[in-house]
């Protein structure tokens, strides 16, 4: 396996992206740069800085296969957000903000979750077609072993998409940011593009070394609330298998590794978070529309607008997700419908 850092390239809008992934069979999939068939496949395919795309094609063995969803015709709209404010959290500010979040679980029994991580050191030397499954599931094992957590995103909301306004009366609504100190820029190993990048959307890698939450403390109180029912409903991601592994690996402690295999990382994850996953990169394929991309993109196709903060930010992108996934289910599936959507989706 060939180690490197990311590679930045843009698409037509301006927004940076890292090394593209593709996609040809059941996991992950990951194409080298620097190579034609690199440049190629960046021209079609858009890909955060800070987090792969990985694409699926068909079903996990344990999951029921998906059917052909029949377009429903709009007649709700996903609840607009109104004015919104993302709580930061640190060491100092940790215990106040768990225990505010603790008491919202039984109204908001929905999760939206977004990471950010310093980009990703492990890529194939091999085209991304030639790659095996166990291959392919490899390069994110080795990624999230190697590399710390900077920030996770939480949005929290209700079956109207309704968020916590915290006594404001609706006036404004609340996500969760928090920053985790683990990461040292001086001596782990990280992308250098993608952390240039993330300093662009405002990380200050001096503060969260200093004063970010500790990622052993927060696996404990991440623990107690997906037993009181953190995402009872669903845990929402877009793209979510570096996500889902993320959280694994908190709930465990930092010294855990990832499963050898993907099936049982599949079984991990059930018995970590133990809710319905919806994926909403995997829900748009089985809309009748063109959705297609990546979070930004796929936003822009169903005119869902960025609610507060900016892209690559783990609090907006975890908000961007709940208002997409809000917005899909209102305008294309019914609730039974929903169901056949559901499910662990490594893509």
């Amino acid at each position: 396996m060939q180690t490197g850092v990311a590679a930045v390239g843009s698409d037509g809008d301006g927004e940076q992206f890292a090394p593209v992934i593709s996609s040809s069979s059941t996991l992950f999939s990951y194409s080298p740069p620097g190579t034609a068939r690199y440049a190629a496949l960046a021209s079609s395919q858009q890909v955060s800085t800070t987090k792969p795309e990985l694409e699926t094609e068909g079903e996990l063995k344990t999951l029921p296969a998906p059917v052909a969803l029949p377009f429903r015709a709009l007649t709700t709209m996903a609840r607009s957000p109104g004015i919104v404010k993302v709580r930061s959290v640190w060491a100092h500010n940790l215990e106040k903000e768990v225990e505010l979040i603790n008491s919202l679980l039984s109204s908001f029994r929905f999760a939206a979750v977004d990471t950010e991580f310093p980009g990703t050191v492990h890529r194939p030397s091999v085209p991304a077609y030639t790659l095996t499954a166990k291959d392919k599931y490899a390069l994110m094992r080795a990624n999230v072993d190697e590399l710390h957590l900077v920030q996770l995103g939480l949005t929290v909301f209700d079956a109207d998409g309704r968020l916590p306004d915290l006594g404001t009366r609706g006036a404004v609504q609340f996500v969760w940011e928090f920053n985790f100190r683990e990461f040292d820029l001086r001596s782990h190993r990280h992308a250098p593009e993608s952390i240039e990048f993330l300093r662009s959307k405002g990380v200050d890698f001096d503060r969260t070394r200093q004063d970010g939450v500790d990622a052993a403390a927060f696996g404990t109180r991440l623990r107690k609330w997906l037993r009181g029912g953190l995402g009872r409903a669903g845990l929402v991601t877009f793209s979510g298998a570096y996500d889902l592994a993320y959280l694994v690996k908190m709930v465990y402690g930092g010294s855990y590794r990832l499963p050898g295999n993907a099936a049982v990382f599949e079984r991990v994850v059930k018995a970590a978070v133990g809710k319905t996953l919806y994926d909403v990169k995997e829900i748009a394929r089985h809309c009748p529309s063109d959705l297609r991309g990546g979070l930004e993109c796929v936003a822009g196709k169903l005119d869902v607008r960025r609610a507060v903060g900016d892209a690559h930010q783990a609090g907006s992108d975890s908000l961007l997700t709940c208002q997409m996934f809000m917005r899909m289910r209102e305008r294309y599936f019914d609730q039974d419908e929903r169901t056949t959507v559901a499910g662990i989706r490594p893509c």
